[in-house]
């Protein structure tokens, strides 16, 4: 499968141009100010020039995917990484008649850009990796007690009449364009429909959803000694508020039966003032775990459409 989707975005220069706006009245600058200026602003005209970009969708490959999806589960779980093996969640991505879609540009044995798919963690419960999987999302979540005691009854071998879930993998890189993002759950859907033992291997009443979100804080300073550490801070204790690395996650929340944001249990691998962004505050990456049933994902699909449509 390999379908195209076309897709227009500024290009990363033209940050330049929000950098370079200024307040200053520059009427009574000389005529040499003046001519400065007018070339900074055509230079800001072309940094703003849209890049083209094509966008392939393609089937998952397991001939070319595999470290690819590898490295998007690495990303996805942060610092937590380490508690999974990713090469085996990888192996039940990439089985075979299995469903998804990457996105590529450069054809169909490039890496791809994003990855969207789904696996059975019902018919799996007995592989390491998901065993690994399930038992850290329960340690994640064990705060919060409904959830919690949900997850329990859904993510164990029960009856065959026992609700059915599936796991979706969703990651792409930081820079892609949300409106790619509809199309890829659309295709998911009807693969599952269409796919040979449907109604066995993808008729889930539950998803459960890894991502990530952030929050933004303020940045950490040296002592003049370069000992010890400090925090600037205000007056006042600004609330805490997360931002979205994948803005339909919340769609997704708005929809979820349950979910939650919690700390990695590895987070101080890597500093959060090394993850700054153009502003004086660190990033500090979080789990959220999203449970979702399966008419409010496909609510959730529509919604992402209409909230985030293709150009």
């Amino acid at each position: 499968m390999a379908h195209q989707f076309i897709s227009l975005f500024p290009s990363p220069m033209s940050k330049r141009q929000i950098e370079s706006d200024s307040d200053i009245d520059v009427s009574s600058t000389d005529d040499s100010d003046n001519e400065t200026d007018q070339q900074q602003n055509d230079g800001d005209v072309d940094m703003q020039e849209t890049v083209n970009v094509d966008f392939d969708f393609f089937d998952l490959n397991p001939d070319v995917d595999f470290h690819a999806i590898k490295n998007f589960l690495r990303q996805l779980f942060g610092d937590d990484h380490a508690e999974f093996d990713t090469s085996g969640i990888s192996d039940l991505i990439l089985t075979k008649n299995t469903v998804g879609t990457t996105i590529k540009t450069e054809g169909q044995e490039s890496d791809p850009y994003a990855l969207l798919s789904v696996f059975s963690i019902s018919n799996n419960f007995t592989v390491p990796s998901v065993k690994q999987l399930i038992d850290y999302v329960l340690s994640q979540t064990k705060n919060k007690l409904e959830f919690n005691v949900t997850l329990k009854k859904l993510l164990q071998p029960t009856t065959e009449s026992s609700p059915r879930v599936g796991l979706i993998v969703s990651e792409r890189l930081i820079n892609m364009p949300i409106e790619v993002v509809p199309p890829m759950y659309k295709m998911l859907s009807e693969e599952m429909q269409k796919a040979d033992d449907a109604d066995e291997r993808f008729n889930f009443d539950y998803y459960l959803i890894i991502s990530k979100v952030y929050q933004l804080v303020d940045a950490v300073e040296k002592d003049d000694e370069g000992k010890g550490k400090k925090r600037k801070t205000g007056d006042e204790k600004p609330p805490v508020e997360f931002d979205y690395f994948h803005l339909e996650d919340q769609i997704l929340e708005a929809n979820a039966t349950y979910k939650g944001i919690f700390d990695y249990k590895n987070k101080n691998q890597q500093e959060t003032d090394s993850r700054r962004v153009f502003t004086d505050y660190g990033i500090d990456p979080k789990l959220s775990i999203i449970l979702i049933n399966r008419d409010n994902l496909a609510k959730s699909v529509k919604e992402m459409e209409g909230q985030f449509p293709a150009p």
